[in-house]
């Protein structure tokens, strides 16, 4: 790495996101506990200081308290994070971790909204920044925090920018579903999963159906969905159906205003699609 961006970043989660509940849908969104965190770097990774708006990256381990550098990667590839913001500091004494933080807080949180199109609080993704320790912050170029949007899993694919869905979409399987949304593991339907997204549908108006409207939607395109979807009644099957719906206390947070039906088991083990299994 070169001398003139030496210097450890530290690494802080603003937002381990937690929000809308799953079966049958509704739930509450509040900011998690900030978290300290180090990953570890390798003289291959470019320096934090090279990284500008909508740059992706590889793994950030977020265990320990500081980095030197981050693996840059393609969005267009499987990834972790996309940074979101870069923001000046300015000063000529460094402020101080704590001072840091508090900027990143207030910045990050606010390019956060901007970039993605909601708060963190209500978004699949966790808000985290990157900021100079004092040794770094004695080259000028490194005096900026660079906020960052994504998952400690991993597995991204695209662009942040704009992406307010919170819940699976259609083709994909998932973990256990009794966690909120933001918890929810997306797997790899080839291996043991527990449930498969077979059914989505978007739901207008600024106003979150009533619980005679729900029930109908669940009918409607779950249920229903369920059969098309299996070939059996969801009575005659071993698999059950679930489904993710934004509570009325989150509507006009969750800008996901869909209804999506997943059909599965709680226990696990399913390998493969479940698409006209018939039982």
């Amino acid at each position: 790495m070169s001398p003139r961006l030496a210097g450890l970043w530290l690494v802080l989660v603003l937002f381990a996101s937690g929000c809308v509940a799953g079966t049958p849908g509704t739930g509450s969104a509040s900011p998690g506990e900030p978290a300290a965190s180090t990953p570890s770097a390798t003289p291959s990774e470019p320096p934090v200081a090279a990284l500008v708006v909508g740059d992706c990256t590889g793994d950030v381990d977020l265990s320990g308290a500081s980095i030197t550098g981050v693996p840059a990667v393609p969005c267009t590839g499987s990834h972790y994070y996309e940074v979101h913001g870069v923001i000046p500091v300015t000063g000529e004494a460094w402020p101080g971790a704590d001072a840091l933080g508090e900027q990143a807080k207030t910045a990050c949180t606010a390019s956060f909204t901007t970039y993605v199109g909601v708060a963190a609080e209500y978004s699949r993704y966790t808000s985290a920044y990157l900021a100079p320790d004092e040794t770094a912050w004695a080259v000028p170029a490194n005096r900026a925090i660079t906020c960052l949007a994504g998952s400690a899993d991993g597995g991204l694919v695209g662009s942040a920018k704009g992406d307010t869905l919170i819940f699976p979409v259609e083709g994909q399987c998932t973990g256990p579903q009794d966690v909120t949304a933001q918890a929810l593991k997306v797997l790899d339907c080839a291996a043991a999963h527990y449930y498969e997204v077979f059914a989505t549908k978007e739901i207008t108006g600024a106003k979150p159906p009533t619980t005679a409207q729900e029930q109908k939607l669940f009918t409607s395109v779950c249920q229903q969905g369920f059969k098309e979807f299996v070939g059996v009644d969801v009575g005659k099957s071993k698999y059950e159906v679930t489904y993710f719906l934004a509570g009325a206390d989150v509507w006009t947070k969750v800008a996901d205003h869909r209804i999506v039906c997943s059909a599965g088991s709680p226990g696990g083990g399913v390998k493969g699609s479940l698409k006209g299994v018939k039982k």
